[in-house]
């Protein structure tokens, strides 16, 4: 989960609405921008990062009870082959091009344990192995499979920087990747405070995009049930942004 804080308390979007923002925000990308087998596309990207994080299985609080963001877990090996298990399985079992883009985001996500791991790296020498397969199936280079996992890794960061408010101030500019087509996109805040992305990728001058945030007034929690329960009762608000074209 994400986690901000401001003067309100404590901002929670879930894993699960960014991985739907990415969704939007690649629906808004110009069609010839578009990797093959769009529908699929387009679900493994609203879905990228379904599954991740469960607040059954481990303590997502800190030692002082407080919500900890994503970027502040620690992992162990066998959690993280339980995540990337569950996450194959499911994407496997709805089609193959959503386990191949799903495959090579994991590796991008958990890829640094393969010095750490002996199992993570066997499970990715198996992926590397399955992901051949698959792209022999679909008739494309491993090349061209990885253009159109670029896509995927496009939405992911820029719907993340929209979710964690790292968009700078005074117009400066944030680089957001080097993905699609080969190009580095850049974002920055307009004195109106619209987004511009440059170079401009999408198919309308300016859009809106939303995301759903829960707002905690309590900071911390006596257990995760408590938080957990906490989560349940708040209603989300929509944190939204116009993005227009530079």
């Amino acid at each position: 989960m994400i986690v901000n804080k401001s003067i309100k308390g404590l901002h929670i979007i879930l894993h699960e609405s960014h991985g739907l923002l990415a969704g939007k925000i690649a629906n808004e990308i110009k069609e010839i921008h578009r990797p093959i087998h769009w529908f699929e596309t387009l679900i493994a990207i609203c879905e990228h990062d379904d599954r991740q994080l469960d607040l059954n299985e481990k303590e997502y609080l800190s030692d002082l009870g407080v919500p900890m963001d994503f970027t502040e877990e620690s992992y162990r090996v066998d959690e993280v082959m339980e995540r990337m298990q569950r996450i194959l399985r499911t994407s496997e079992n709805k089609s193959q091009w959503i386990k191949l883009l799903i495959s090579y985001h994991l590796e991008f996500i958990y890829g640094p344990f393969k010095k750490k791991s002996k199992r993570i790296s066997a499970f990715f020498q198996q992926q590397a192995s399955e992901r051949k397969t698959m792209i022999k199936h679909f008739g494309l280079t491993n090349a061209k499979a990885k253009e159109y996992y670029a896509f995927l890794r496009f939405c992911d960061r820029l719907s993340l920087i929209l979710c964690k408010d790292e968009t700078p101030e005074l117009e400066r500019q944030l680089e957001i990747n080097t993905s699609i087509g080969g190009k580095t996109y850049f974002i920055k805040k307009s004195e109106n405070g619209h987004l511009i992305i440059t170079p401009w990728i999408f198919q309308k001058d300016t859009f809106e995009l939303s995301v759903e945030e829960r707002i905690l007034n309590q900071t911390q929690f006596s257990s995760s049930k408590s938080f957990k329960e906490s989560l349940k009762q708040t209603m989300p608000n929509l944190k939204s942004w116009i993005l227009t074209k530079g």
